[in-house]
């Protein structure tokens, strides 16, 4: 609205500017209209000219004037956008309220996550242990099937309420942000007491994921006590780590490429698993084949026996044949 108002004060001013000219221009036509021929026809080129000066200057201020009309228009909607989405995100803020909303949109935001860089047979989602029913957000499956666990239900109350209060300059801030940091200590203890449990198959850690970058940062950074601990230190002592967005994007690429390792090393397996058993099966035909030969040996050994010996009874009978048919003559 504003710079509606200054664009129309501009062009006022460049109105009685124009007239405030074309008067002057008049009065020096006046006065040189008494002047002689040659003076005036002088006077007459230069007047025709400053008013083809003045009617291209008037041309470029309007157009320029359009121009300016058309980006002021284009700025005011894009503000408008802007406040809308201002009230959207005030109302997604309200939605989100209630912690169980929150947590349905931080668990959300993980399956999201999880589904982009992992394989859907790598993850699985609000996942119960077998001896104590406790049910985690998520459990990462690793190649040796050992379990990660994720958890994304995360405290925000007293965070919020410590933003406000320090934005406002509060006495009480600091009131709220050791509520957040007792919160936060609270839930470390929860995941690491819950969800580390190694004879249900998972690691000795487990991820605590916080679905804002602010909130993350604040967790690393946020002291625990006087004597200079933070919270992240706290979270590592109690093989808890806590994990953001972006962070946890990071954490999946490196596992990831383990799992890809992995697939690699269980196609090697297999494949000497196959020439193992391609060597036993080679080994067995070899076995065979000698057990042939030994037998196709000996029978052969048993032909020329068997040949030799019909041989000699050939021989005889041909001898007992011979000698009948002499003495018969």
């Amino acid at each position: 609205m504003e710079l509606t108002i200054g664009l129309l004060a501009l062009l006022l001013l460049l109105a009685v500017w124009l007239a405030w000219r074309q008067v002057n221009v008049e009065r020096e036509i006046r006065r040189v209209a008494e002047a002689p021929p040659a003076s005036l026809q002088l006077l007459q080129r230069e007047v025709q000219a400053l008013r083809s000066g003045v009617d291209e200057r008037l041309r470029e201020h309007v157009q320029q004037t359009g121009e300016l009309s058309r980006r002021i228009g284009l700025l005011q909607k894009a503000t408008e956008n802007v406040e809308s989405l201002g009230d959207g995100l005030g109302e997604l803020q309200k939605i989100l309220q209630p912690p169980q909303l929150r947590g349905a949109f931080g668990e959300r935001l993980l399956e999201e996550t999880l589904a982009d860089m992992l394989p859907r047979d790598r993850f699985r989602l609000q996942y119960t242990y077998s001896t104590s029913g406790v049910r985690v957000d998520a459990v990462i499956l690793l190649g040796d099937e050992r379990l990660l666990p994720v958890d994304s239900k995360f405290p925000l109350d007293n965070f919020r309420r410590y933003v406000e209060l320090r934005g406002c300059g509060s006495p009480d801030a600091e009131t709220a942000r050791r509520g957040f940091v007792r919160d936060v200590r609270g839930h470390v203890d929860d995941v690491s007491a819950k969800y580390i449990v190694p004879d249900e198959g998972t690691l000795d850690v487990a991820f605590m994921y916080i679905a804002s970058e602010s909130v993350f940062h604040e967790v690393a950074i946020a002291p625990l006590d006087e004597d200079g601990r933070c919270l992240a230190e706290y979270a590592q002592k109690k093989r808890v780590v806590p994990v953001s967005p972006n962070t946890l994007h990071a954490y999946l690429t490196v596992v990831r490429m383990g799992l890809k390792g992995f697939q690699l090393q269980e196609s090697a397996r297999e494949v000497l698993q196959h020439l193992s058993h391609l060597q036993s099966d080679v080994e067995t035909l070899r076995s065979g084949l000698d057990t042939a030969l030994k037998q196709a040996r000996h029978s052969l050994a048993n032909l020329s026996d068997v040949d030799a010996a019909l041989g000699r009874v050939e021989g005889r009978l041909a001898g007992v044949t011979s000698g009948a048919v002499l003495e018969g003559r």
